[in-house]
């Protein structure tokens, strides 16, 4: 199976690249330039909807009594297209997005926002890419309908 690091791992590994540019890029921060009630606003923005939408992803899962195990789609037992899920096929991953989006704005370096777009292209093509064939195989064209209908992120 191409799923090879779980997704919550992915996150952390982020949350760690993130880190290391503030430790050892300081001086692209931004903080002086920024309101600090804006800084704040942007990442309880972000962290509040990352939350909520991770747990109304969780939440549609556990509804539906199918897997919310990301490196075994393969025991998924139905297509879950209503609730959040049928605004984002991915809103697990949406979630851990934006909550890297809370970080980044937290640590006010934009050099670190560069770490969400790796993020995006690494869980793209090494997650879903490879969840998306599993379950257009296990699910044909339920699957594949559900897909044209709604986008992959939002």
């Amino acid at each position: 199976m191409e799923l090879k690091v779980i997704p919550v791992v992915q996150l952390f590994i982020a949350v760690i690249l993130m880190t290391l540019i503030q430790h050892f890029m300081p001086l692209f921060n931004y903080s002086d330039i920024i309101k600090p009630i804006i800084k704040i606003a942007m990442i309880l923005l972000f962290l509040f909807s990352g939350l909520l939408i991770g747990f109304l992803a969780i939440y549609s899962f556990k509804k539906h009594q199918t897997t919310v195990n990301p490196i075994k789609p393969d025991t998924s037992s139905k297509v879950v297209d209503s609730g959040i899920y049928q605004y984002s096929r991915n809103p697990m991953y949406l979630a851990m997005l934006l909550s890297l989006f809370a970080y980044t704005s937290y640590l006010a370096n934009p050099v670190a926002f560069l770490i969400c777009g790796l993020f995006t292209w690494y869980i793209g093509k090494y997650q879903i890419t490879p969840e998306e064939r599993i379950l257009e195989k296990r699910f044909g064209k339920v699957y594949c309908d559900y897909k044209k209908q709604v986008r992959r992120w939002i």
